[in-house]
């Protein structure tokens, strides 16, 4: 007998980035974009805030969308960044942290650009914040393009090189959750824990650390990972019993390899981005 596959999912980018954060596109021309390429599931992750979601309506779309978000946190001193997918967007503890994290961030701006002035760069809060989105949710692009306009430097990597990248002149620290805290979080919300791009962690042991704080998935695929990296997460993946997922990290066009179209992620990992759907869809109902 033939069994037929309804609504398997194929085409997938589960790691999208709209200017509510520090993306260039505004949610429905994301969405819009995603329809043109015929995707048929996405996530919209942008740093610490799922605002992106207030200005969509899910229902009404002719594609899937699977809530999500990266959330920033720190692990032994060091940044990893989770995505939260299929969490619930009233939950009030999400709420709080994502409102911490906004606030944070606007301090940490301030405290930047008083940095900045002392090497001889003036720029405004104003400045800055007029690069972010509705939210006002300010991360150091959003101060490297306030550079660029004014003629400091060259280009956002100029001024992550020279100023304010980590550790460089003019960097601070952000306010962050550690890690376990935040998978904890996520998972009070209903949500699932899954870090991202984990070839960028800074200690490859970080990876059996976060399986031991209950991850519940790995992006086994993003454009910065290596084929063997790929094929090293996936095993991992498959042996802990945890979700595989995939997706571009895109923000814009001016990033050369983060691209925005469907990822191209083996079988193993689309069988396990359904099965991420299908669980998804029961919690719902």
């Amino acid at each position: 007998m033939i069994v037929k596959t309804i609504d398997r999912i194929k085409r997938i980018n589960l790691h999208l980035h709209t200017n509510v954060s520090d993306g260039a596109l505004s949610p429905k021309k994301l969405i819009d974009r995603a329809i043109d390429i015929k995707l048929d599931l996405l996530s919209i992750t942008d740093h610490d805030t799922f605002e992106a979601y207030r200005h969509i309506d899910i229902k009404s779309l002719p594609l899937k969308i699977l809530p999500g978000m990266e959330i920033s946190s720190i692990h032994k001193g060091y940044d990893v960044h989770m995505l939260a997918y299929a969490y619930d967007m009233n939950n009030r503890e999400l709420a709080e942290m994502t409102d911490m994290y906004l606030s944070g961030r606007r301090d940490r701006a301030v405290l930047m650009i008083e940095k900045l002035a002392e090497l001889g760069m003036e720029i405004s809060l104003d400045e800055v914040v007029a690069f972010a989105g509705a939210r006002e949710l300010i991360v150091r692009p959003h101060i490297a393009q306030a550079m660029v306009k004014r003629g400091y430097v060259a280009n956002k990597n100029e001024a992550f090189d020279k100023y304010i990248g980590n550790n460089k002149p003019a960097f601070v620290h952000k306010p962050e959750l550690l890690v376990g805290e935040v998978i904890k979080l996520i998972q009070n919300a209903g949500g699932f824990a899954v870090v991202a791009h984990p070839g960028k962690l800074a200690q490859p042991e970080f990876m059996e650390e976060l399986i031991d704080l209950g991850i519940d998935g790995i992006e086994v695929w993003h454009p910065d990972h290596y084929q063997y990296q790929i094929e090293e997460f996936t095993q991992l993946a498959l042996k802990k019993g945890l979700y595989l997922t995939g997706g571009s990290d895109y923000h814009g066009e001016q990033d050369n390899h983060n691209l925005f179209d469907n990822v191209p992620v083996k079988e193993l990992v689309l069988d396990s981005v359904n099965k991420l759907w299908k669980e998804y869809q029961c919690r719902l109902n």
